[in-house]
């Protein structure tokens, strides 16, 4: 019996089992900005999908009332170097309400974003593919034109040893098994102030 699907269905959907890249610059999309039980209440996985369908995420951390004012903004420096490297300008960072959904491709307008890639060394215990940064996409073409490779951390960090940071921490694999996830400030007693809801449509 014959069957029949439209091609239009696989547009965004990798290949099972893609393997992670080689180190390099690459262009991916935004897939889901996800919060899951036992992360940081400041924490969120931001899940990204590279063009051979491979997938991990990098966790982000959001500025939030009571954070000492060096790190609070330290963590919007973070955000918005994401939100240019999905094409977003400076106005329209500056004059919208931030959320979720100008993180993902399938509901920004189709943006992407690109990054600095290092793979985790196969075999090797606390080695973790990680996006060591976001780049704008002039950054990622001189970067990819000048043939050079980014190279792994010379130690990789550890629980007990690993650098505060305002931003962002080294991406783990989307499976979420053993992921390193650099210490941050505690939530704040009284609550967080999040970012509002997605508006309907991102101006572009």
């Amino acid at each position: 019996m014959s069957f029949n699907i439209n091609g239009a269905s696989f547009k965004g959907i990798g290949t099972l089992g893609a393997g992670q890249p080689e180190a390099g610059y690459y262009e991916v999309e935004g897939l889901q900005v996800e919060h899951k039980a036992g992360d940081k209440a400041d924490a969120r996985r931001l899940h990204v999908q590279f063009g051979n369908g491979f997938k991990m995420f990098t966790f982000v951390h959001l500025p939030v009332e009571g954070l000492p004012e060096k790190s609070f903004k330290g963590r919007l420096a973070a955000l918005k170097t994401i939100l240019v490297s999905f094409g977003f300008t400076d106005e329209q960072i500056e004059t919208g309400d931030i959320s979720d959904a100008w993180f993902v491709t399938g509901s920004n307008g189709g943006r992407k974003a690109y990054v600095e890639f290092v793979p985790g060394q196969q075999g090797v215990q606390g080695s973790y593919a990680e996006i060591t940064k976001f780049m704008s996409k002039d950054q990622h073409d001189k970067a990819v034109a000048s043939g050079a490779k980014p190279t792994a951390r010379a130690a990789v960090p550890t629980k007990t040893s690993a650098p505060v940071v305002p931003g962002m921490v080294p991406a783990a694999p989307s499976s979420g098994v053993g992921g390193v996830v650099a210490s941050v400030a505690p939530a704040p007693a009284g609550g967080l102030r999040l970012p509002p809801p997605p508006a309907v449509g991102v101006a572009r």
